[in-house]
């Protein structure tokens, strides 16, 4: 992955990372529990949202003081370490100014909806010099994709060359919108998939079709979104916002000497009262409780010396950003469109 992010830091009592936390929702909520009661050498010192009463609450929960402005929250120097998970659109600016503070960064996707504004927060990286920002693509952590990726290659199921994901939401709860689908959903499939296949996109396509009776007029649900990756591989993604029945992710790859299958993480069928089944999740948090915990450690690890660099860097979010924008080109357009990128700076190499 590159170099660190940032270097070992010293604190009061030279153990723990204080963290403080912009955004107080449901992942931000969960971050702030993990931080302060499942991760190891880590403290929420600060929280930020612009509903200050929840700030207030969750802070007092964790031990925290809350503050009244994210730029002071950033600036503070009880604050080693800076996790945004406020809505998407003031990830960019936040980034800045956390590079502009030194302070290392564990950014929620997306890192921007908008290209040139993710552009913006990796020229600012590459300007400091050293990589401060870890992108919040937690499902590089999670056991179910990590044991997917070891099934690819010889001693698995060969070269891969289709791979069919399935992404659906229970309902939409900040309301429905297509292209935002691609910038804030799927956004996690256009990055998994190039950590599980190890290479680029060259091409995207969206297809719509009939919408589901809880489609807002002018918006299309389900989309399915074909990408093709520079060596051929064919990668599909199936997303659905208002499923309704609950949370479900699933990815399938296709090998050259066989197939390999990662559930939805329901790995418990029952059997009881006539019926046969198993739980599915309400909620993201549900499936992905181990990711986000694991993820949260390793940033913490790396920030305290003692793990190596993993996860995405703001350079992975660049790209998540650009080839989900050539897909609302795409939807947009009705026809394939070619993804190009720039060339990876040294940094992230």
């Amino acid at each position: 992955m590159g170099r660190t992010i940032g270097h070992p830091l010293h604190h009061n009592d030279g153990m723990t990372i204080r963290v403080g936390l912009i955004g107080a929702g449901n992942i931000g909520t969960s971050h702030a529990r993990d931080l302060a009661f499942a991760v190891s050498g880590a403290a929420v010192s600060a929280v930020f949202d612009a509903d200050a009463e929840r700030a207030h609450d969750l802070a007092s929960e964790v031990g925290a003081i809350p503050f009244a402005r994210a730029d002071d929250l950033i600036g503070s120097p009880d604050v080693d370490a800076v996790l945004i998970a406020s809505p998407d659109d003031a990830h960019a600016e936040q980034a800045l100014a956390c590079l502009a503070a030194g302070k290392p960064t564990l950014c929620e996707k997306p890192l921007a909806p908008e290209e040139s504004d993710a552009l913006r927060v990796v020229e600012a990286e590459v300007a400091g010099g050293r990589r401060l920002i870890m992108m919040g693509f937690m499902r590089r952590f999670d056991p179910g994709y990590s044991s997917l990726k070891a099934e690819l290659g010889a001693s698995g199921i060969g070269e891969p060359l289709i791979v069919n994901n399935i992404h659906r939401n229970m309902s939409a709860p900040y309301g429905l919108a297509s292209e935002r689908t691609l910038t804030n959903m799927v956004i996690h499939e256009f990055d998994i998939n190039r950590w599980l296949l190890d290479e680029e996109y060259a091409s995207v396509q969206v297809l719509t079709g009939r919408s589901g009776p809880y489609t807002p007029d002018g918006e299309r649900d389900p989309l399915l979104v074909i990408l093709q990756t520079t060596s051929g591989v064919l990668v599909e993604i199936e997303a659905f916002v208002n499923a309704r029945y609950g949370y479900e992710v699933i990815c399938r790859v296709t090998g050259s000497e066989g197939s390999a299958v990662m559930g939805d993480g329901s790995y418990v069928t029952r059997s009881a009262r006539g019926h046969r089944g198993q739980a599915v999740p309400e909620l993201w948090l549900g499936r992905f409780a181990d990711a986000y915990r694991l993820q949260l450690q390793s940033w913490i690890d790396q920030l305290s010396g003692r793990g190596r660099p993993a996860g995405a860097s703001a350079w992975d979010g660049y790209v998540a950003t650009i080839v989900a924008n050539r897909a609302i080109q795409a939807l947009r357009s009705g026809v394939r469109i070619g993804v190009d990128l720039p060339e990876r700076p040294p940094l992230y190499t």
